[in-house]
């Protein structure tokens, strides 16, 4: 493919009080918005910051197009208010606390022109080079509730398919992520909105994929929200949404695998008095209608079912290993994945 076909792209960072992290991180992301050969804006959304960070952006980066909330309104917002600034169908949302390499977005923008494709993740790896678990994500149901799979160091040499692309470093279509009314309010503040995402838009039949071809450095040590936050609010938000998550897409078969669970956990919780285990849980259980709902509605427009998903993540990535490594099957036990 030619040059010129490359599609325009809109790079979409918010931001809340990151000046030191705009100073430090987008340098990096100007050069590689200037390599890409399809033309390239970036955006950055500041949620109503207390620091400098604007007048930064004024002063140092002025060909950085600015949108400005006069209150915090959190991350799915800000980012809600960079699409609607966006002229272009292909963006890139990035997080504030992440560093690009200087030709990262071109293989992702590559990877979006499948028609069934909705967003793209890169290869993410920590301060230390480190390669991270945000960088290919898969599920399954196992011993009564829903457990991560890993990639424990492989490295595939081609996309491959992801439940989700993380929400601080994604390729994605506009016009997709408009159809799926973008993050949901359910999630709000933070945490598992990516998730959600990806899973409505894989049961509508919209792909993502891990693009192993570009890599990002995130540093977590500095993210607006650990350093704004107090830790047991994070922990508890975590749970929340996770039991949102979870109530919204497991599929009644993988809900009656997982309420034990839940009741010898919520009993254990109870027990050590574990008050951020508790307030999420009811924090999820006060919102049981708005959940039903959701649910109903994803049940009547799904092409793919929850099983079918998580299968079809986690067969393209054994795919993968076992093409780079055919003796794997007859010289390992197991499926080569890391529960």
């Amino acid at each position: 493919m030619s040059d010129a076909k490359l599609p325009a792209v809109t790079v979409i960072i918010p931001n809340y009080n990151g000046r030191n992290l705009l100073a430090n991180n987008l340098p990096a992301v100007r050069a590689a918005a200037a390599r890409y050969p399809g033309g390239c804006t970036v955006v950055v959304v500041d949620d109503g910051s207390a620091d400098d960070s604007v007048t930064l952006l004024e002063r140092e980066f002025p060909d950085v197009k600015l949108v400005r909330h006069d209150r915090n309104r959190g991350f799915a917002e800000a980012v809600h208010s960079g699409v609607a600034a966006a002229d272009t169908e292909h963006l890139v949302f990035l997080n504030s606390d992440v560093r690009p390499d200087a030709d990262f977005i071109e293989p992702l923008l590559r990877a979006l022109l499948a028609e069934d494709v909705f967003a793209a993740s890169p290869l993410i790896v920590d301060g230390q080079g480190r390669m991270t678990d945000e960088s290919w994500r898969g599920y399954e149901v196992r011993r009564r509730r829903l457990r991560p799979l890993k990639l424990k160091g492989f490295v595939p040499p081609a996309p491959v398919a992801t439940l989700f692309a993380s929400g601080g470093s994604m390729a994605l279509k506009k016009s997709l992520f408009q159809a799926l009314g973008g993050f949901l309010p359910l999630y709000q503040p933070f945490y598992w909105e990516d998730i959600d995402l990806g899973m409505r838009a894989w049961r509508r039949g919209w792909r993502s994929l891990f693009v192993p071809g570009c890599r990002i450095v995130h540093d977590h040590g500095g993210s607006s929200i650990k350093t704004h936050t107090a830790r047991s609010r994070i922990h508890r938000i975590g749970r929340r949404n996770k039991f949102l998550f979870e109530w919204i897409h497991l599929s009644p078969k993988a809900l009656r695998q997982v309420i034990p669970g839940y009741v010898l956990q919520a009993l254990g919780r109870l027990a050590r008095l574990d008050v951020v285990y508790l307030g999420g849980l009811i924090a999820a259980l006060r919102r049981l209608p708005e959940v039903r709902a959701i649910r109903r509605e994803l049940e009547r427009t799904q092409t793919l079912g929850f099983e079918d998903i998580l299968v079809e993540v986690r067969d393209s990535l054994e795919t993968s290993r076992r093409t780079q490594q055919p003796a794997l099957e007859d010289n390992q036990p197991g499926d080569g994945i890391s529960r």
